[in-house]
C-alpha cells in the first residue's frame, strides 16, 4: 500500500521524477508530453527543483494500527431481568510491539461475574486479540453502574462503562373471577374563553398506565411473593400484561431464539420484553424482543430453558408497585393479594386508522353498548352575582350548553379491544375531538328527498325554535338501510307548521331517499373526553372480553365553522 507523497529524485540538469500509474502527471511546472500509458517521466527545470518538498499525510493505517482497541467501550444492558452474557474484546493493534496487560479491574461490579482469558500480567503479541466474558445477573443493586479498566504497561488506563437496571419478573397470575382493571391517564391543559371556545394542549406524549388485580397465592408461591415484596418491593418489576397472554402451541427447546406465536393486537414491541411462564411462579424467564413477525417473535438472546407446549407467553412492561399490596389471609397456606402497578415506561398505541372523516375530525360511528343504561346531560357555564341580599344576577355569556353523553364499549375479541383502545388514544383524554353521533332517532324524514335537493322535510321537534343552529345540534348523520352513512350540516331551519320543519343542508345527498330508506337520523356532535382518565376492565385472559366507558362532552371549536370539503 502506498502511503504519503511520492519522493522526488533530482540529478542536475534534466532532473526528473516518476509518478504512480494513477497520477495524471499535471503537476505545477511539469514540462513535456504526457505518455498514454504506463509510468510517466516528466522533466523538471532545475530552477524549480528546490521548491518541491514532500509532506507526510496521515492515512487509515496510521489511525488504525499501533494502538490498543477495546470493543465495546460502553455496555448498556438496559433492563436486566435474567442473566445477560456480553463479550469485551481487546486487540493489540501494534504491528511490531508486544504489550503486557498488568491488570483488569472491575469497579462497582456487585452481581457481575468477569471471566478473563488468563491471569495478569497477560502478554499480548503484536496484532493479537483476547476476549473477556461478562455475566450480569439479577442479584445486586437495582442500578448497574460498573467500570472495567484495562491497564497496559506504559499506557493510560482504558475503561469500559457498564450500565443498566435490574428488574424482577413478577411471575404471579391474577384471579380472573375478579378481572383486571387497566387505567390510562393523559394530562391536558384546557384554556376556555367566556364563549366556551377552547384551546387544548396535551402535556404527556403517552398516557400513564396502571394495572390493578387480585391474586390468589398458596403454598410456596405465597411465601415467594411475601419474600419478594419484602426484599425487593421498591424495585422495578417486569410486569406481564395479563390480558395479552397466549399459550405456546409447540414445544420450544433450550437455546432457541424464535418463538412461534400470534403477536398481532397485543402489546409486543421491538426492544421490549416478554415473559415465558410455566405452571408455577418458579418456572419463569424474561427475554428481550429483537424482531416481530406475523406468526412469531425473535428474541435477542437464546432462551435459557426448554419451554413445552402450553407455556404462557406475555408481553412485558416495566412497572413499580404503586403501594404495598394488601394481603387477606384466607388460611395458613392461602392468601388473597390486591396489587396495583404503575408502568414506568411510555406506552404507545396506534390511533384509529380508518375511521370516516367529517370536517377534519374522525367520526365515532360505532354504536355504544346499550345493555347498560347510558347517561346524557348538558353543561352550561353560567356566571352568578349574588350579594346575598337582593335577587342574584345570572348571566349566560356563551348562550350555549355543551351536551354530554356516555359511550360504552363491550369488547368481544382482541380486534374489538384493539379498536376501542385506538379510539382512546385518538381522544388522548381531553385533548382531541371526534364527531359523536347521538345514535338516537332524533329526526324523522316525512317526504321523499331527491338526490339533488338541499331541503328536506322532517317531523317538527322544535329544532328551528330552540336550537338556533348552535354547535351540537346543527350537524346530521343520516344512516340508510343499505349501509350508507351521510354527514351534512344544517344551514337553515324553519317550521312550516306544527307537524313539519324544513331543513336546508350545505350539500345534496347525491342519492334519492324515501322515508322508508332511512334507518336513523341523528345529531352529530363534535366532542372530546370529559376526563383525562379512562378505564378498561378486562374480564378474561383468553378471548379479549373487556368493558370500557367514557363521557364525551361537546366542544365549540371555531374550525368546525369552515365549509365542508367537497
Amino acid at each position: 500500500m502506498w502511503h504519503g507523497l511520492w519522493p522526488l529524485t533530482f540529478s542536475g540538469q534534466g532532473d526528473y521524477f516518476q509518478s504512480p500509474p494513477f497520477w495524471d502527471g499535471r503537476a505545477s511546472g511539469a514540462l513535456g508530453a504526457e505518455p498514454t500509458s504506463g509510468r510517466r517521466t516528466v522533466e523538471v527545470p532545475a530552477h524549480v527543483a528546490d521548491r518541491r518538498r514532500g509532506v507526510p499525510q496521515s492515512m487509515f493505517g496510521d489511525d488504525f494500527f499501533d494502538r490498543i482497541h477495546v470493543e465495546p467501550r460502553v455496555l448498556n444492558l438496559g433492563n436486566v431481568s435474567s442473566v445477560q452474557q456480553r463479550a469485551v474484546r481487546v486487540w493489540n493493534a501494534h504491528r511490531a510491539s508486544a504489550l503486557t496487560l498488568t491488570d483488569a479491574v472491575l469497579a462497582g461490579g456487585e452481581g457481575i461475574v468477569l471471566t478473563a482469558p488468563g491471569a495478569t500480567p497477560l502478554p499480548f503479541a503484536p496484532l493479537s486479540e483476547r476476549t473477556w466474558q461478562i455475566a450480569v445477573g439479577t442479584e445486586g443493586p437495582p442500578v448497574i453502574a460498573a467500570t472495567l479498566a484495562f491497564q497496559f504497561d506504559g499506557f493510560d488506563s482504558i475503561a469500559v462503562v457498564i450500565t443498566g437496571q435490574r428488574i424482577v419478573a413478577w411471575a404471579f397470575t391474577p384471579d380472573w373471577s375478579r378481572g383486571v382493571l387497566e387505567r390510562l391517564a393523559w394530562k391536558t391543559d384546557v384554556l376556555t374563553s367566556p364563549t366556551q371556545v377552547e384551546q387544548r394542549r396535551g402535556l404527556r406524549s403517552a398516557p400513564r398506565r396502571s394495572f390493578e388485580a387480585t391474586l390468589i397465592v398458596d403454598g410456596r408461591e405465597r411465601v415467594l411473593l411475601d419474600l419478594a415484596v419484602f426484599g425487593w418491593g421498591g424495585r422495578t418489576w417486569a410486569l406481564p400484561i395479563w390480558p395479552d397472554v397466549q399459550w405456546l402451541a409447540d414445544d420450544h427447546a433450550l437455546g432457541v431464539r424464535v418463538i412461534a406465536c400470534d403477536p398481532s393486537q397485543r402489546d409486543f414491541r421491538i426492544g421490549g420484553l416478554v415473559q415465558l411462564r410455566g405452571k408455577t411462579a418458579f418456572e419463569v424467564e424474561v427475554a428481550e424482543v429483537e424482531t416481530i413477525g406475523t406468526a412469531s417473535i425473535t428474541l435477542r438472546h437464546p432462551t435459557t430453558k426448554a419451554w413445552p407446549r402450553g407455556t404462557r407467553l406475555y408481553p412485558v412492561r416495566t412497572a413499580r408497585l404503586a403501594e404495598p399490596p394488601k394481603v387477606t389471609r384466607l388460611t395458613d397456606q392461602v392468601a388473597s393479594v390486591s396489587a396495583r402497578f404503575d408502568v414506568v415506561e411510555a406506552c404507545e398505541w396506534p390511533q384509529i386508522p380508518d375511521a370516516p372523516m367529517y370536517r377534519g375530525h374522525p367520526v365515532l360511528a360505532q354504536r355504544p353498548d346499550e345493555s347498560e343504561r347510558l347517561s346524557n346531560g348538558w353543561q352550561r357555564a353560567l356566571l352568578t352575582l349574588d350579594n346575598e341580599f337582593g335577587r342574584p344576577f345570572v348571566l349566560d355569556p356563551a348562550d350555549w350548553a355543551a351536551p354530554t353523553q356516555t359511550h360504552h364499549w363491550r369488547m368481544h375479541g382482541r380486534a374489538e379491544r384493539a379498536t376501542a383502545r385506538s379510539w382512546l388514544y385518538t381522544l388522548r383524554g381531553r385533548q382531541c375531538a371526534v364527531w359523536r353521533p347521538t345514535h338516537a332517532d332524533d329526526l324523522a324524514l316525512v317526504a321523499n328527498l331527491a338526490g339533488t335537493a338541499t331541503a328536506l322535510d322532517v317531523a317538527n321537534v322544535g329544532l328551528a325554535r330552540f336550537a338556533g343552529l348552535r354547535p351540537g345540534r346543527r350537524d346530521l348523520r343520516i344512516e340508510l338501510r343499505d349501509g350508507q352513512a351521510i354527514h351534512r350540516r344544517i344551514t337553515a331551519a324553519v317550521a312550516l307548521d306544527d307537524e313539519i320543519e324544513r331543513l336546508t343542508i350545505d350539500a345534496a345527498l347525491g342519492v334519492d331517499v324515501r322515508p322508508r330508506d332511512v334507518q336513523r337520523m341523528s345529531f352529530l356532535v363534535l366532542s372530546r373526553g370529559d376526563s383525562d382518565e379512562a378505564e378498561i376492565e378486562h374480564h378474561t385472559d383468553s378471548d379479549g372480553t373487556a368493558d370500557a366507558s367514557i363521557v364525551l362532552r361537546a366542544v365549540r371549536d371555531p374550525d368546525t365553522d369552515t365549509p365542508a370539503p367537497a
